[in-house]
């Protein structure tokens, strides 16, 4: 499977390629401009977004709406990853068109527990 990550948080993307690059391929990047260049030109099975971008024009809910306008297959799965936690952001995530939330850190059972539903 292969992951398309966004995070603005090199530490993050750093831990989170190191932890998954055994178990699937992964595009690990800083910037929204990025993200819609590589999304352009690969398919992805996982979408990795961080909600909180230092990006004043588009935060992970942005982000996600404009993945959805490419009508991509519909098994695609849409994580939003992000240090904001508890159970009104998951339920904030979910209702906002994500497939699943996971808060940081990066936990590795918890990731493969999400891709298995």
């Amino acid at each position: 499977m292969r992951i398309l990550y966004l995070d603005d948080d090199a530490i993050s993307r750093l831990t989170v390629s190191k932890i998954v690059d055994e178990n699937y391929e992964i595009d690990a990047v800083e910037t929204t401009t990025e993200f819609f260049s590589l999304l352009d030109k690969n398919s992805y099975d996982i979408f990795l977004i961080d909600i909180n971008l230092n990006d004043s024009d588009i935060d992970g809910f942005g982000v996600l709406k404009k993945i959805k306008e490419k009508n991509l297959p519909e098994e695609t799965i849409y994580i939003a990853h992000t240090n904001y936690f508890g159970q009104d952001w998951e339920n904030k995530c979910l209702a906002n068109g994500f497939s699943s939330y996971l808060a940081k850190p990066f936990i590795m059972p918890i990731f493969e527990k999400i891709n298995k539903k």
